[in-house]
């Protein structure tokens, strides 16, 4: 049996997979219950923390622990998964220019110098148009608005190009060219991210800004994989170094990794598209805490340090009055 065989069938026995039926609180009733309570106040459709793979509280107010939910631009967690998967499989390099996979960017003095390292830590200076397209054949064409390296955007720009970089080295490499199905049979089903859906654009490329829809399970597994910088069940499934590029910040903004958002100061405004009080009020989280974030309070924090996962999901994109210190305040009170 292969790596991959095997890791297929010791999905089943992980501990965050371990029980098919919603159950209100795991352990003790009482722990997370305020948390737990929070959240559904605020639509909330899904509630789980894990610690080192066991599963310490869960909660379902909607559907049940398989039910998938859209989680908007928490979708971007699943970002440096695919760049990790790429760099274990030596697809790529994260120092690698742009412009070995996009011919036409070679010809440009200044995006000719932007690496797959400054494209994923929002650091390109490449963003759509607010009132524009933001398909692929838009995004090719677009010219950087600052120095590359020098300022961070929060803006979809940056999926949509690394979605067609990692389908171009696929095709090359006689892979799956699908960077979604590429993705999901290579490093998903093999711990147990299930179930998953993609939307996709216009031109066929999934939306890996933001168009994910997974089972608060199966979010807890992409994050727990994150946590463990790609070890699992003792094998190395997804490169260390990648994923560990993913949690730290980059010159241009030290609170935005590939993908996620992390804890600490940031030396320019909050100008993001998502909204978060993470920054501006106080929390006992430790400052190594990353987050995915989704409209609606779209939710997965990952704890390092403390060995934790945790999922939250609304029943819409559309929820509001979500805060992160708020919530965060009660897990770290019951830990």
């Amino acid at each position: 049996m292969d790596r991959r065989a095997f890791l297929l069938s010791a999905a089943a026995c992980s501990a965050v997979s371990a029980s098919t039926a919603p159950i209100a609180l795991a352990q003790d009733p009482q722990r997370f219950a305020t948390a737990a309570s929070y959240s559904a106040q605020r639509e909330g459709a899904s509630f789980l923390v894990v610690r080192h793979g066991v599963v310490l509280a869960e909660q379902y107010a909607a559907g049940g622990s398989d039910t998938r939910w859209a989680i908007g631009m928490g979708t971007r967690a699943f970002l440096p998964l695919l760049a990790a998967s790429l760099v274990d499989d030596r697809l790529m390099s994260l120092d690698e220019p742009v412009a070995a996979t996009l011919g036409d960017w070679g010809a440009d003095p200044v995006k000719s110098t932007i690496s797959i390292r400054v494209l994923l830590s929002g650091a390109s200076g490449i963003s759509f148009d607010p009132n524009g397209p933001n398909d692929l054949a838009t995004a090719i064409t677009l010219q950087p608005r600052q120095t590359p390296g020098t300022a961070f955007s929060d803006d979809a720009a940056a999926y949509v190009l690394f979605s067609e970089i990692a389908r171009r080295k696929l095709t090359a490499a006689n892979r799956e060219p699908d960077p979604a199905r590429y993705l999901t049979t290579r490093t998903l089903l093999p711990i147990g991210c299930v179930p998953i859906g993609w939307a996709r654009s216009s031109d066929g490329l999934p939306r890996f800004d933001d168009g994910a829809a997974v089972s608060a399970r199966g979010w807890a597994q992409a994050g727990e994989l994150i946590r463990r910088q790609g070890v699992w069940r003792a094998q190395q499934i997804a490169s260390a170094n990648a994923l560990g590029e993913a949690m730290r910040g980059s010159f241009a903004e030290s609170r935005a990794g590939f993908g996620l958002w992390l804890a600490g100061r940031g030396r320019s405004s909050d100008n993001f598209a998502i909204e978060t009080d993470l920054w501006r009020a106080p929390s006992p989280a430790p400052m190594d805490l990353a987050m995915a974030a989704g409209q609606g309070g779209q939710r997965l924090y990952l704890a390092p340090t403390d060995g934790l996962v945790i999922v939250r999901q609304a029943r819409s994109l559309t929820s509001s009055s979500w805060s992160d210190a708020q919530f965060l305040s009660l897990i770290w009170r019951d830990l």
